[in-house]
């Protein structure tokens, strides 16, 4: 017989098996614990021995309606509240589910302790319809700010530490919301082992736990708590045939050191677990720092809506040359944020803020825009016509937004096809791994040329080649800079060429400030250079001048 179960991963999971006439034919070590007997006492007990009189007549009932495998009345999926009777006589608070064999009236009873009010706090409902049964977000303000008031736990330390777990979010947005409450609660079992006299855990959010931790001595670090949340974490859930490893961040704040309210200090450690979140899940101790982020951040937010608005954005070329002839055959369209109180600000002052919003949608489709119309404006004027690369922001990169917008850019500006370059890091493809192909593929068709950019630095380069057909690979420059620091760089560099010319991928190598450095470029034999030795990024009308072209188009 199985006795796998979905959710029952955790070792204080306790398991009894139970045949048609109610005897217990097995249980497993946890629940033999849990009831106080020695290992094999309960098997061959009847399974009333555990049911204490306050709850005889639910009980009937449901050995009743097990018995007649009525499945509306056995309900037998249902997570239930009951009381046990323990083996010196005592009741005490369990959940438990059953399944039941149709085919041999045997069941299977899948139980849990639940804590009493002890310790930290009392333990009132959390929240709306929650599995776990431990205390929420309201009673966990309310111990702390209780702990906070206490002059006696003051004296030592207070910790509040927040974990959020990634399965319970992926559960709930795609399996049943039976299946993602027994999840909550088989995390919340394995939490729980975490908790001791002066350790309390509560449920912070649909996908967020909370401990709070009161120490003897001030500035007291809670190396044990955050050791035994890790070993918790660690430890994977058996979902059915497999194993689920638990993907969390962990963050954590103190009084004295992290504020003294209770608002504050929560706000703290959930500020710490955002930047767990963003740093490959690591535990993140709150600093100052995060909160001066999080500040600036806002306001540079609120500071590109205004730009929008009132068109402070503007773009600037850097040209890129022919390593052969010395030619400008194309130029990169690089954004520059022209604040009134700021100045001129580099990407590296607000990129990072904008990428991850949603105004990069409506700030990309102006850059892909401008660039596409000054150069087919400039083109008209030139001999020999110039490409124009445009780099696009992760949010861009869509199946369903690209490919549309690319086409109504080049008919609203007459550039040809072949003169725009589509740059796209290696971390964007591989962020949107699921419908790459299919947005690379309609751009192809289009006939823009496409450029996988910062090559070199992500985190599968020739798994991108192999997956993204491109036109053209581009050479981070941290590759030519570390050519001084000894023969690694070269030879990646020499691969990479190589590489390219066997595929027949065009390249573009970046950083060139010397005519040493792209003497060595031309050796290696990449076919294009971009850097300083040629031309730092330059305005519009600037780069006009540059052009030959007397006035900015």
């Amino acid at each position: 017989m199985d006795f796998s179960w979905p959710f029952r991963g955790a070792p204080t999971d306790g398991v009894i098996g139970v045949d048609a006439h109610g005897r217990i034919d097995y249980a497993n070590p946890a629940a033999t614990a849990m009831f106080g007997y020695a290992k094999g006492a309960l098997v061959g007990r009847m399974i009333e021995t555990l049911v204490p009189q306050c709850s005889s007549d639910r009980h009937a009932k449901l050995r009743s309606a097990l018995t007649t495998a009525d499945p509306e009345k056995a309900a037998s999926a249902k997570l239930r509240l009951v009381r046990a009777r323990h083996s010196d006589g005592h009741d005490f608070p369990m959940q438990l589910m059953l399944r039941r064999n149709d085919s041999s009236g045997r069941y299977f009873v899948f139980m849990l302790p639940v804590e009493e009010a002890t310790g930290l706090g009392h333990r009132p409902a959390g929240l709306p319809g929650d599995p776990t049964h431990l205390p929420g977000p309201e009673r966990l303000r309310k111990d702390l700010a209780d702990l906070l008031a206490d002059r006696a736990a003051c004296e030592g330390s207070i910790w509040v530490i927040l974990t959020e777990l990634e399965q319970l979010a992926q559960y709930r947005a795609t399996e049943e919301t039976r299946h993602a409450e027994m999840l909550a609660l088989a995390c919340a079992t394995r939490l729980r082992s975490v908790q001791g006299r002066h350790i309390r855990l509560y449920r912070a959010g649909e996908n967020r736990f909370a401990f709070l931790v009161v120490l003897p001595r001030p500035h007291q670090p809670p190396e044990r708590a955050l050791a035994a949340l890790g070993t918790a974490l660690m430890e994977p859930l058996r979902i059915g045939p497999n194993l689920l490893h638990l993907d969390a961040g962990v963050g954590y704040a103190c009084r004295p050191n992290d504020g003294i309210g209770a608002e504050a200090l929560l706000a703290n450690a959930a500020l710490a677990l955002q930047a767990s979140l963003e740093n490959r899940k690591s535990p993140v101790a709150y600093d100052h720092g995060l909160r001066s982020q999080v500040e600036h951040r806002n306001r540079v937010l609120l500071n590109l809506r205004h730009a929008i608005a009132q068109d402070q954005f503007e773009l600037h070329y850097q040209p890129q040359v022919d390593l052969a002839t010395g030619e400008v055959v194309a130029l990169e369209a690089l954004l520059r944020w022209r604040h009134p109180d700021w100045g001129l600000l580099m990407p590296a002052d607000f990129m990072d803020v904008l990428g991850d919003s949603v105004l990069s949608l409506q700030v990309g489709e102006w850059v892909l825009r401008e660039a596409c119309r000054q150069v087919a404006a400039w083109n008209r004027d030139l001999a020999r016509p110039l490409t124009i690369a445009v780099n696009i922001f992760p949010r861009q990169f869509d199946r369903k937004i690209l490919p549309a917008l690319v086409s109504t850019v080049l008919k609203e500006t007459g550039l040809p096809p072949n003169l725009l370059d589509i740059e796209i890091t290696e971390d964007t493809a591989l962020a949107h791994v699921s419908d790459a192909a299919e947005t690379l593929a309609a751009l192809r068709v289009l006939g823009v040329g496409l450029v996988l950019d910062d090559f070199g630095t992500g985190y599968a380069s020739l798994a991108s080649l192999a997956r993204h057909p491109v036109h053209k690979l581009k050479i981070d420059k941290s590759f030519v800079s570390g050519l001084t620091r000894g023969p690694a760089c070269r030879a990646i560099l020499e691969s990479m060429q190589r590489m390219a010319a066997a595929l027949g991928i065009e390249t573009v190598v970046e950083g060139v400030e010397t005519e040493e450095t792209a003497g060595m470029m031309r050796e290696f034999g990449f076919d294009i250079g971009q850097g300083y030795l040629w031309s730092r990024p330059l305005d519009r009308a600037t780069c006009a001048v540059a052009l030959g072209l007397p006035t900015p188009g």
